[in-house]
């Protein structure tokens, strides 16, 4: 069994695209939580459409987005878990491929793939694939993308779970927490579709929220501060690699609730590399 938690705020605008990407996988052994904070936009009516297929869901105010993925979690049974924000995707046989790794390795506590960056509408902006390298360092949140995870229930309560103080950097915390209790790898697949759009955290709580939250969990996981230097240095391989790389990667699996992928000329995905993507949000 696999556990799905979509945190859900005032995200109707995308909700429904999310909801369809977990419900269409090819994997059959998937529960799916919603954990709504009180949504006033139209997102609980999309939510009833598809109850009758969730494991459990709720509308009413929490503490954050962090608090909505902790109580989802306490709630859930997979013995896989994973959690996808409400305006991402995964791509349809992402679960699949995800259990075939935890599967066959069973050293493996966690497993990544790359992620593909789409716009508002849905369109596709650029493949990222993730760097294989830097997953057990401080530079983890340069490496892997949150949308594209699955690791074991164990594990996740072994660490302590979802640090529900933080409202930027949970991901960058939990993750790094996880990788520093064994072996996490990368599988070389799309898996996640990171959706783009002016109201995302990335955009607009990055330096305000998320590099104080960040240089926080480096001190307390890692022991340590990564100064600027250093982590430019680790986003230029990163970007670097994703551009070098992207050309070459498997395409994906795409959800059918999006538009069909258009190939875009090299130019326009150097470009749009270097737009942010390392965020936490609903």
């Amino acid at each position: 069994m696999v556990s799905i938690v979509t945190p859900s705020f005032n995200q109707g605008l995308y909700l429904e695209q999310t909801i369809l990407s977990v419900l269409n996988q090819t994997y059959p052994h998937i529960e799916y939580l919603i954990l709504d904070g009180g949504s006033t936009d139209g997102s609980v009516e999309i939510v009833k459409k598809y109850q009758l297929q969730l494991a459990y869901w709720h509308s009413r105010p929490d503490k954050g987005f962090g608090d909505a993925i902790a109580q989802g979690f306490q709630k859930s049974k997979g013995e896989i878990l994973a959690y996808l924000n409400s305006d991402d995707l995964l791509a349809p046989d992402a679960v699949a491929k995800a259990v075939e790794v935890l599967t066959r390795r069973l050293d493996v506590v966690m497993v990544y793939g790359n992620r593909a960056c789409i716009d508002e509408k849905g369109q596709l902006l650029y493949y990222k694939p993730s760097l294989p390298i830097l997953a057990r360092t401080p530079y983890i949140a340069t490496t892997i993308s949150q949308e594209s995870c699955f690791w074991r229930r164990e594990i996740y309560f072994k660490v302590g779970g979802i640090n529900t103080g933080l409202r930027f950097s949970i991901d960058y915390d939990l993750f790094s927490k996880i990788t520093l209790q064994g072996k996490v790898v990368h599988a070389g697949r799309v898996w996640g579709f990171f959706r783009k759009h002016r109201h995302s955290k990335t955009m607009t709580q990055l330096e305000t929220l998320g590099m104080p939250e960040g240089a926080a969990v480096q001190a307390a996981v890692w022991g340590k501060h990564v100064n600027q230097f250093q982590w430019l240095t680790a986003q230029f391989i990163a970007r670097s690699y994703a551009l070098l790389a992207m050309s070459f990667i498997k395409k994906p699996q795409w959800p059918v609730c999006l538009p069909q992928a258009k190939e875009q000329n090299v130019f326009r995905r150097f470009f749009k590399s270097f737009h942010r993507d390392n965020r936490g949000d609903r």
